[in-house]
């Protein structure tokens, strides 16, 4: 064999192998896809173009999101879109045979699947003007917002750990994060009835909103020199928590007034993030009830 066929058969060979491998990986990801869609929408759903038209016409459910088969005619879906931008619910795009995976055996799906939420949003704006008129109050507002916790059950343990500590709301990412399904309920424990839950589409900008209303944006972070028990947790406060893996993303880590760290003795360099919600909160707490002690005693002393 020559020195050119060698070359053109081991061109030829390296060429299938990264068809193999584009295929791998595109099966790969298109596996992932199905798993993050089946997690999102194991819960109730409604299948196809009128049932989900009418759920949005009537607004009597609450809808987590919707997903609609890449190459869906958007002629016949223009006012379901309409409806759904009007009530902020997220649309996502999915190849179709990945909503046949995911949707209930025999379903005809027509392309689009809508999954249902265990609980109602609040209305981001509503929540944030209720936490500023708790600013200056002896009730401060302590608020938790959450980037990207991506785990059901972190996200209802962090809820059910909140409404214990007595905080106010908790704002969640619109995409890539835990919504309000059957399983966030369930591991809450029954605070969804009282812990308003907000959907935001830019943390950013959200925490711009916050320091506007003079509510301090603390984040978390393992490189930070801050120890959480050094902060004063009395004032107007919102807790930045980051996703299980990553943390918070870069430029809500920037964005932030403060970052806070909670130290760990072990080999294991940060705690799961629920329990990390559940030492920060009660520190929230201790300091106070603390102030509470201290202001009673000065005011008892004050009228002896």
């Amino acid at each position: 064999m020559s020195r050119n066929e060698e070359r053109k058969r081991f061109r030829s060979a390296r060429t299938a192998q990264g068809e193999r491998d584009e295929q791998e990986r595109n099966r790969v990801t298109e596996k992932a896809s199905d798993a993050s869609l089946a997690r999102a929408a194991k819960n109730a759903q409604l299948y196809g173009v009128e049932p989900v038209l009418e759920a949005l016409r009537a607004g009597s459910r609450p809808i987590e999101h919707i997903t609609i088969a890449e190459g869906a005619h958007p002629s016949r879906l223009r006012e379901l879109l309409e409806l759904a931008h009007a009530s902020q619910i997220p649309v996502r795009r999915a190849p179709r045979a990945s909503l046949s995976r995911i949707a209930a055996a025999g379903a005809n799906h027509q392309g689009v699947i809508a999954s249902i939420s265990a609980a109602r949003y609040a209305d981001a704006s509503d929540l944030l003007d209720k936490l500023a008129a708790r600013v200056g109050t002896q009730q401060q507002p302590l608020a938790v917002v959450l980037d990207g916790i991506e785990d059901p059950r972190n996200l209802g343990a962090i809820l059910r750990t909140v409404e214990c500590a007595g905080g106010h709301g908790v704002f969640i990412p619109e995409r890539r994060a835990a919504g309000l399904t059957e399983t966030v309920a369930k591991a809450a424990a029954g605070a969804l009835e009282y812990v308003p839950v907000a959907r935001t589409t830019n943390l950013v900008r959200l925490i711009e909103e916050m320091k506007e209303r003079n509510i301090w944006t603390v984040g978390t972070s393992e490189d930070a020199g801050t120890n959480y028990t050094e902060w004063d947790w009395t004032g107007a406060c919102a807790l930045f928590l980051g996703n299980e893996g990553t943390g918070l993303h870069r430029l809500v880590r920037e964005r932030c007034d403060a970052l806070v760290r909670i130290p760990v003795c072990g080999h294991i360099t940060s705690l799961n993030v629920s329990v990390a919600a559940g030492v920060l909160l009660y520190e929230a707490v201790r300091q106070r009830n603390a102030k509470k002690i201290l202001t009673s005693e000065g005011e008892t002393n004050v009228l002896s």
